[in-house]
C-alpha cells in the first residue's frame, strides 16, 4: 500500500519547521556532530475537513390541501305537528236579578232643645258725656278767699308739717268753684286777709299735698284784666235828699 503523498501545506509547514531547528541548532565549529543523525519523522498532516451536508432539497409545489367535509344537512320537517288552540276562558256569568241596595239609615235627629238661650239684653249706648260747664265768673275773689280760713295756720306757721284735712277740702272747694280767685294767692293779694304774713311756698305746696291738680288754663289768665277785684264793688252812695224850700 503506497504512502499517501503529503499535501502543499503539510510540505510547507515541515520545511519551516526544518529551518526553525537548523537555527536554533549551534554552529558546526563548536558543536560535534553525531556520528548517527535522529531521522525525523514528520506528522501526519490534519484530517480533511469534511465536506458540508448536502442542502435540503426545497418543494416548489406544496401537497395539495384535503378539503373539509361538509357538516352534514339539517334534516327539515315538512309537516310540523299541529298547533293545539288555546282554550278560551269561562264566560262571566250574568246576574240577571241584582241584589236590592240597602237604603242607608238617616243620620239620628238632633235634640230639639224646648228652653231657648235667653237672649242677653243689649248693653245700653254709653251716655254722652256733656262738657263740664265752667263755674261762673265771680264779680270778687274776698268771699271764695274766706273759705280758706282753715289754712290759714298752714301757709302762715312753719311749725305745721302737713295742712290739716279741712284746709284740703276748702282749697279743692276753691278750685272748683272759684278757681279764677287763686290768682290773687299767686300775686300776694292774699295777705290782706291773713292774720301773718303768708309762706310763698307752702301756697304752692297745697296742689300737692292735697292731691287736688290746679286748672293751668285758668292760671294762664291771671295776668290778664279778667281777673276779679278782691274786695267786693263799693255800692255808689244814694244821692242826698234836696231841701225842702
Amino acid at each position: 500500500m503506497h504512502e499517501m503523498a503529503p499535501s502543499k501545506p503539510a510540505a510547507a509547514l515541515l520545511l519551516a519547521l526544518a529551518v526553525l531547528l537548523a537555527a536554533a541548532q549551534p554552529s558546526s565549529a563548536i558543536r560535534v556532530k553525531p556520528a548517527c543523525s535522529p531521522v525525523v519523522i514528520p506528522s501526519p498532516p490534519p484530517p480533511a475537513a469534511s465536506p458540508p451536508p448536502p442542502p435540503t432539497p426545497v418543494i416548489s409545489n406544496p401537497p395539495p390541501s384535503v378539503p373539509a367535509s361538509p357538516p352534514p344537512p339539517t334534516p327539515v320537517i315538512s309537516n310540523p305537528p299541529p298547533s293545539v288552540p288555546a282554550s278560551p276562558p269561562p264566560p262571566t256569568p250574568v246576574i240577571s236579578n241584582p241584589p236590592p241596595s240597602v237604603p242607608a239609615s238617616p243620620p239620628p235627629a238632633s235634640p230639639v232643645i224646648s228652653n231657648p238661650t235667653p237672649s242677653v239684653p243689649a248693653s245700653p249706648p254709653p251716655a254722652t258725656v256733656s262738657p263740664a260747664t265752667p263755674p261762673s265768673q265771680p264779680t270778687e275773689c274776698l268771699t271764695p278767699l274766706m273759705g280758706l280760713t282753715p289754712c290759714m295756720g298752714y301757709l302762715t306757721n312753719t311749725g305745721v308739717a302737713t295742712p290739716p284735712a279741712a284746709c284740703c277740702g276748702a282749697f279743692k272747694s276753691l278750685v272748683d268753684n272759684a278757681p279764677i280767685c287763686l290768682c290773687h294767692g299767686l300775686n300776694g293779694d292774699i295777705n290782706k286777709i291773713m292774720p301773718a304774713p303768708m309762706d310763698f311756698m307752702r301756697m304752692m305746696s297745697l296742689p300737692g299735698n292735697c292731691a287736688v291738680p290746679l286748672p293751668m288754663q285758668t292760671i294762664a289768665q291771671c295776668a290778664t284784666a279778667s281777673v276779679p277785684p278782691l274786695d267786693p264793688p263799693t255800692a255808689p252812695a244814694a244821692p242826698s235828699p234836696k231841701p225842702s224850700l
